[in-house]
């Protein structure tokens, strides 16, 4: 029984600092890649006059 007890706890132990690390290490690459992700620039919005008339001429 005591076999039993210690070996579970090792298993138990390795299955969870495995998990730790691997959800340690996915948290660490994608806080890299966040920083060093560029934005794509937005491209300039037309003029709000020329929106206002050409949807005024469609109706």
């Amino acid at each position: 029984m005591r076999t039993v007890l210690a070996s579970s706890t090792v298993l138990l132990t390795i299955l969870l600092s495995l998990s730790f690390g691997i959800a340690c290490g996915y948290a660490a690459i994608s806080g890299i890649l966040h920083a060093f992700a560029h934005r794509p620039q937005r491209e300039q919005a037309p003029p709000a006059t020329t929106v206002i008339a050409t949807s005024a001429s469609t109706h």
